[in-house]
């Protein structure tokens, strides 16, 4: 007698659920995973002190390694005026929404790679949960440093910071860098298109600067986001190969 197996690509793990019900678990995985980012911000709104605190160590470590970036980055920001506009703007339109865009795309055309995707985006963020709960970082912006806050003057702050639901000393690890490096490996694995293929490499990197020279991750947030990125796309692949594994017999 066969024992049961991920090996049926109806399951939920390897490939999206058909139909209404399929499209309803998959909103309520995320509506899971937001709640799941609120109950984290809740049980840090009073750790502000302790998250300077922290940033003040991280940026001795940057200072030590000779990767305290960040002023250069802003400067360049201040050199031209349009760059923090342009910062702002694609440090909102260039995250959630291309995140969102990508989910679509895949579950409509590439159910396998959809799976992928949201696999990898959900252990990765699980493990940056934990760590925002377990460190809570400020980011150079909520410091006495020094660092400017271009988003603050700008049209988009709402957008970027929505009352009630951001969680502002949750620096480390970047989910702006290491989410869009999640989706960019996902996308190659599925297109052609050379122009695909290059915004797959150049979006992560321009995100990398941008939230740095908006003040709103450290240099060393950057790869730890791409840590979780690379832990999520393993425990994906890992889900994958399960899948693939003919089942055991009995």
């Amino acid at each position: 007698m066969a024992a049961p197996s991920l090996s049926g690509r109806s399951s939920l793990l390897l490939t999206r659920g058909p139909g209404l019900a399929g499209l309803l678990v998959e909103v309520g995985i995320v509506v899971v995973a937001l709640v799941a980012n609120l109950a984290v911000r809740w049980l840090t709104l009073d750790d502000l002190a302790l998250a300077v605190s922290h940033a003040h160590d991280l940026l001795a470590l940057e200072v030590a390694w000779g990767l305290d970036w960040e002023h250069a980055a802003q400067d360049a920001v201040r050199a031209v005026p349009w760059l923090g506009t342009f910062g702002a703007w694609f440090y909102v339109w260039g995250y959630l929404p291309v995140v969102a865009l990508a989910l679509v795309v895949l579950y409509l055309r590439h159910p396998p790679a959809y799976a992928r995707l949201r696999n990898a985006l959900l252990a990765g963020g699980l493990v940056g949960l934990a760590v925002y709960l377990l460190y809570p970082l400020a980011p150079p912006r909520l410091t006495d440093l020094g660092y400017a806050d271009p988003i603050a003057s700008s049209l988009v702050e709402p957008s970027a910071r929505p009352v009630g639901i951001a969680n502002e000393i949750a620096a480390m690890p970047s989910f702006h860098v290491g989410y869009l490096v999640v989706v960019s490996v996902v996308v190659l694995g599925v297109t052609d298109s050379v122009l695909v293929r290059a915004w797959c490499v150049l979006h992560p990197l321009l995100m990398a600067w941008v939230v740095v020279a908006t003040g709103n991750h450290w240099v060393l947030d950057l790869p730890a986001g791409v840590a979780v990125a690379v832990l999520g796309l393993w425990v994906a692949d890992r889900i994958a190969r399960t899948g693939d594994e003919p089942p055991a017999g009995r």
